[in-house]
């Protein structure tokens, strides 16, 4: 035992010693030692060591400590440590008189800056093709791209992002284990990073599949069943077409033309071809500097009319490759762009379309344009007669109007409900209208009228086949339905509570911040309301039984999740209004119905016309122009002296936000309210209605005037700016948002360009700005597409949005035809 203590004195004594040795060298002395650590050996942790050593033990021998901080930044540069950046401005801070150090210092964070802008020029180029596989399913090579993402851009918000989208493609494989393991990882090595709130979601989603998926899959079409036959009428369908890899780009049926030869699809601006070879733009934006949109087909194939959002044009093309053979014309100036499709005469000599609410002809070279409808009603889709004398169309409100080119005459055909949009028969003898996937044939000959919904798996009528007998349908490989997502307001990626849930307006959150009601579909693809816990799993229909006659159409839900707004139609002009009680947490109605307004007259949106108080209380409808307020407790509804176009409710309840002719806020709303017109330092605010917002309190609004945010207090009407859009390269920005405890304001932003349907650049950017002045904050950073809806959450914790890039759900699109006769035939009985 004393031998043993003997020699563990000695080993002491020797540490002793040789530490005293250490620290007896100069400054000068261990210099010359770290540096050949660092250099010769490459012994970074060693040298890191002696040079804090240097700057402990020798602060005022400046020269030496300005090289061994120097040298400091260059061991965390090589081993990748973001520490490097800060060492090398310490010493340019703390060393001013060395300037030969200095000066590398300031090289070496150049290239550092240099080479870390390469990197993550290249993370960002790894994740958006990684987004690309993605969104066609290729899971296993978008895993690849993120990981590359995340060796390009380590220890950066784009690493974690590509980390989360790791995740998201193992989940959406049906690797629920893998995904699982990556959420959580993330979750454990970054507690407190914004990534880590919308990853907490995912892994209780995560958790809910793995106990509750059968790994089924998205309910692929089989490649073999080329005939379809509908068991309740006996119709039959065949498989004519499918369109797969570059050719399959088609999100939805909307808007989609064949040629008269049958050799080419068109959608918006792009031509697909249906042999299988690449798709294409039929107008260059690159080399024409348009942006063209709802292109069209003339009867012969050798024009294409379109919008180019400032006029409408028409460009010559080659039947046979679909290209242009000339130079574009635009025949008539005026803002197109959005609009219906153009209708062409039979003869190609002559177009319709719709401005302003009405209809107007003009010849394909841009003569004879004239006006020929002047009503108060909006009347779009215009197509011509195959005999060239009859133009039909739908109204914005319902029902199909026809317009006699010979005596100029206008007929309603009030016996249809058709959802705008009508499509003649080859023979004209029937006219075909689709009202949200239900089609309707209407005989003009008899005024005898037959509906038909068709197969889910065949799609949705959208033209006649060359032979003129045979309905053309598609159904595209994506869901393109309004759907919604999550995501923390302290940044992020997105989180869809729900896959692929529509959501044809906005959410609503319960008082707790737990439960969100989306208006959407039910398994019949009737409008309804849906329940979603905050974390996903089991979402619940809320069912409108024992409720009066009549079909219910739910509008809304108050804010606080416990009134539920619906109508009950009573002929086709007019309907009545009710609210029922409901409960979040069961997703049911919790007592009677009841009436609140007689006969209500809906011209426009109803998110427009209509608003529903936070407390529930109250609802604010617009009637020919007239705001009414109806009570839920069933009271009589009062009309208010002021008219208007827009009707809202503030956050807190105590006022109405409306526009007429200029934005008007209304203080306790009624016979004897208090009317302040909102002002920008004394000139009228002129914007969208997405584009102005109260604060909570009241006591203040923001606006988007003049490419800027500003907050305008109501006493003053004079206006701070909050922020110029042009310093996040936005080109605009919508739906400005306050949030719950007034101290920030969300909105969308759009980069480059607004038409997001024909431009890659056309991307929309959730930003969330504190109003004390701090920097914005990137929301849902994953996420490019189009987007509508913001609402925040009652917490402030999340804020929802409705996104509206198509998603892919099955491995291909298909097009189908039937016999127009058999159809006819088989409805009739």
């Amino acid at each position: 035992m004393k031998r043993k203590k003997a020699l563990i004195l000695i080993v002491v004594l020797s540490l002793i010693l040789t530490g005293y040795n250490s620290f007896a060298q100069t400054a000068e002395e261990l210099l010359p030692k770290a540096i050949q650590l660092e250099e010769v050996k490459g012994e970074l942790y060693e040298a890191i060591e002696t040079y804090r050593l240097i700057l402990d033990k020798y602060p005022d021998n400046r020269e030496v400590c300005a090289e061994a901080l120097l040298h400091l930044g260059m061991c965390y540069e090589k081993l990748g440590l973001d520490q490097a950046r800060q060492t090398y401005r310490q010493v340019i801070s703390k060393y001013p008189e060395q300037e030969d150090k200095i000066a590398v210092a300031r090289e070496r964070i150049s290239r550092m800056d240099t080479y870390t802008a390469e990197l993550l020029a290249k993370a960002e180029e790894h994740l958006k093709k990684g987004n690309e596989l993605f969104k066609r399913w290729e899971y296993a090579e978008a895993i690849k791209e993120y990981e590359n993402a995340v060796t390009c851009g380590p220890n950066t918000e784009m690493a974690l992002n590509a980390r989360y989208c790791i995740g998201q493609s193992w989940y959406r494989a049906g690797k629920y284990n893998e995904a699982l393991a990556t959420f959580t990882k993330l979750i454990e090595e970054n507690p407190g990073s914004s990534i880590a709130p919308v990853t907490e979601l995912m892994v209780a989603q995560v958790k809910y599949a793995m106990k509750n998926s059968d790994n089924s899959g998205n309910g692929q079409l089989h490649p073999d069943e080329n005939t379809i036959v509908d068991m309740e009428t006996g119709i039959t369908f065949t498989k004519v077409k499918t369109l797969t890899g570059r050719s399959d780009i088609i999100p939805y049926r909307g808007g989609l033309n064949i040629s008269p030869n049958g050799k080419f699809l068109l959608f918006g601006n792009m031509v697909v071809p249906m042999d299988g070879t690449a798709p294409f733009d039929l107008i260059d934006y690159e080399s024409t500097g348009v942006m063209a949109t709802r292109a069209t087909w003339s009867p012969d194939g050798t024009k294409a009319a379109f919008y180019s959002g400032d006029a409408l044009c028409v460009v010559p093309v080659s039947p046979e490759t679909g290209h242009p053979t000339n130079p574009l014309k635009k025949i008539v100036e005026a803002e197109l762009q959005y609009h219906g499709k153009p209708g062409w005469s039979p003869d190609g000599e002559k177009l319709t379309y719709y401005y302003l609410g009405n209809l107007w002809i003009v010849g394909s070279e841009g003569n004879d344009l004239r006006q020929i409808t002047k009503t108060q009603i909006n009347e779009v889709g215009p197509k011509w007669s195959p005999d060239g004398n009859t133009i039909a169309f739908g109204y914005a409100g319902g029902n199909l109007g026809l317009y006699n080119i010979k005596n100029e005459k206008i007929s309603e055909l009030a016996e249809t409900e058709y959802q705008c949009f009508p499509v003649w028969s080859p023979d004209g003898k029937w006219i075909v209208g689709d009202q949200f996937g239900k089609l309707h044939f209407y005989n003009l000959n008899n005024k005898k009228e037959l509906e038909y919904s068709t197969p889910n798996e065949v799609g949705s009528f959208f033209s006649w086949s060359n032979n003129r007998n045979r309905m053309l349908f598609f159904r595209t490989s994506y869901f393109s339905d309004g759907q919604f997502k999550i995501a923390s307001s302290e940044g992020g990626p997105s989180f869809e509570p729900v896959p692929l849930l529509t959501n044809w307006w906005t959410v609503r959150w319960s008082k707790d911040s737990r439960f969100i009601a989306v208006q959407g579909e039910d398994d019949n693809g009737d409008i309804a309301i849906r329940i979603v816990p905050l974390s996903g799993g089991n979402s619940k229909l809320i069912h409108l039984d024992d409720l009066p006659d009549g079909k219910p159409f739910p509008f809304s839900a108050s804010s606080n999740l416990e009134q539920l707004l619906f109508s009950i139609r009573i002929d086709k002009k007019k309907e009545d209004l009710y609210v029922v009680p409901v409960s979040a947490e069961e997703a049911s109605i919790t007592g009677p119905a009841v009436k609140i307004f007689d006969g209500w007259y809906r011209e426009g949106a109803y998110n427009i016309i209509l608003s529903i108080s936070p407390n529930g209380e109250k609802v604010a409808l617009i009637q020919e122009g007239d705001i009414w307020i109806a009570y839920t407790n069933g009271d009589k509804p009062i009309k208010i002296p002021e008219r208007g176009s827009y009707v809202r409710w503030t956050d807190n309840g105590e006022a109405l936000l409306i526009n007429a002719s200029g934005w008007i806020l209304i203080e306790n709303p009624g016979p004897h309210g208090k009317m302040i017109e909102l002002l920008d330092d004394g000139k009228e605010i002129e914007c969208r209605w997405t584009n102005i917002d109260i604060s909570p309190d009241n006591s203040q609004y923001a606006v988007l005037s003049d490419d800027q945010i500003k907050i305008i207090p109501i006493e003053t009407n004079k206006a701070s700016q909050v922020l110029d859009i042009s310093s996040l390269k936005l080109k605009s920005c919508y739906d400005l948002n306050w949030s719950p405890d007034g101290n920030n304001l969300a909105f969308i932003g759009t980069k480059e360009t607004d038409d997001y349907t024909s431009s890659p650049d056309g991307k929309s950017q959730i930003y969330k700005i504190p109003v004390n002045g701090d920097p914005p904050v990137r929301i849902a950073a994953d996420d490019d597409g189009y987007k509508d809806y913001l609402s925040w959450s009652p917490d402030g914790k999340w804020i929802a949005y409705s996104p509206e890039e198509p998603v892919k759900v099955r491995p291909e699109s298909t097009i189908w035809e039937a016999d127009f006769d058999e159809i006819l035939e088989k409805l009739a009985k």
